[in-house]
């Protein structure tokens, strides 16, 4: 076969890794384009290191081969849903492997592709059909499950409970006026109903949902993360972090999410206790919120005292009151199986210890410990 040096300057194809934004919601797609991008990269190391033809047809092969297991996966569950334009989205699938067994056909003439074009149309393909394309189909299947959620939530929402709501919040919060038990009822029953429960897609599910920015369907993302512990894996902590800094409005979400769902993650790695203490110098005030009380539940068990000490001497100085009231609650928790410590910890920082956090932190202890520490508050206050 003849070989084919190309030359690599500023246009050539570059490797695409893997992120958070090339995931459809769907586990075994989301495999099957993992490893057509492992395959695709092959190519661009390639080229980068030993451009000759014969190798590089042996790739592209093995990837037009896996496009055809693929696709005839995703077409399957296309039709398994119903999906409106499955017709259209297969005649894209037609085309391409015209278009690969094409630049195949071409290696064994006297006029061979040039590889990096090819590499371009496969990068440029993919990319395109990932992003657009195939987010579509799955977009169509949770559009269906969301609007039957927010339906059944509309139904048992009225003024007077959106009205009752709003007052618990200093911030602007959407909500739509249903009551807690309702809305624990319905994301029980709906993530019963749900027919594909792998991890990949109820967190697509979830963010759809924070993304919302009701508090109602905040609440249910919650509960369904949750639900999916079993299978948490240290690589969701990224996401998770992602879902805080970018979607968490108010305390109400906050300490839902970080009480559950990363305090469970935390007993699970409690490395990233290194994580949470970097949160409390975030820009955002939830973020530095959800560093205290993703360990109220640790925190009431005993466990962690000393990081707990050290968020709460970090978060010391903060002067935002749901962060205070985030550490000052944490404190509190951590009072019952350590009354002592948390009262020394008070009485040694009484001189710059907000007072919101203060009285947080001491509410829990015994009466002459309260005593003693408003005593000292009232001595300061008078000097």
């Amino acid at each position: 076969m003849k070989s084919i040096h190309i030359s690599i300057n500023d246009s050539s194809p570059k490797k695409i890794f893997w992120s958070h934004e090339f995931s459809v919601g769907k586990e075994f797609i989301d495999n099957d384009h993992k490893s057509l991008f492992n395959i695709y990269n092959q190519m661009v190391d390639y080229l980068e290191n030993a451009p000759y033809t014969e190798r590089f047809a042996e790739l592209l092969s093995k990837m037009t081969d896996y496009s055809l297991s693929h696709f005839s996966k995703e077409e399957e569950y296309m039709m398994s849903i119903q999906y409106p334009n499955f017709k259209a989205h297969r005649e894209q699938h037609k085309s391409y492997i015209k278009k690969t067994a094409l630049y195949n056909s071409r290696f064994m003439s006297a006029d061979p592709p040039v590889l990096k074009d090819i590499v371009l149309f496969l990068q440029d393909w993919w990319k395109e059909h990932i992003l657009f394309k195939d987010m579509k189909y799955e977009l169509y299947r949770r559009n269906l499950i969301l609007k039957e959620i927010r339906d059944s939530i509309k139904s048992v929402s009225s003024d007077e409970g959106r009205i009752s709501g709003e007052r618990f919040f200093k911030e602007n919060v959407k909500i739509y006026g249903a009551k807690s038990a309702d809305i624990s009822a319905i994301s029980r029953e709906a993530f019963k109903k749900l027919e594909d429960k792998d991890k990949t897609a109820v967190f697509a599910l979830c963010e759809d949902l924070l993304k919302s920015g009701f508090l109602e369907e905040s609440f249910i993302a919650c509960d369904w993360a949750f639900r999916t512990r079993k299978g948490f894996e240290k690589k969701d902590f990224e996401l998770f972090q992602y879902w805080i800094n970018s979607y968490v409005t108010n305390w109400a979400t906050c300490d839902t999410f970080c009480n559950h769902t990363m305090g469970d993650f935390i007993d699970k790695w409690p490395v990233y206790i290194t994580n949470l203490k970097s949160w409390t110098s975030s820009p955002n005030r939830w973020v530095r919120r959800a560093s205290a009380v993703s360990l109220i539940v640790p925190a009431r068990e005993g466990r962690y005292k000393e990081d707990i000490f050290e968020i709460a001497d970090l978060l010391l100085h903060d002067n935002d009151d749901m962060v205070q009231k985030g550490y000052g609650w944490m404190l509190k928790v951590c009072s019952k199986p350590y009354p002592q410590e948390v009262f020394r910890f008070v009485m040694e920082r009484k001189e710059i210890m907000p007072r919101t956090s203060l009285r947080y932190a001491i509410e829990k202890l015994p009466d002459e410990m309260k005593k003693e520490a408003m005593k000292k508050e009232a001595i300061i206050k008078h000097n």
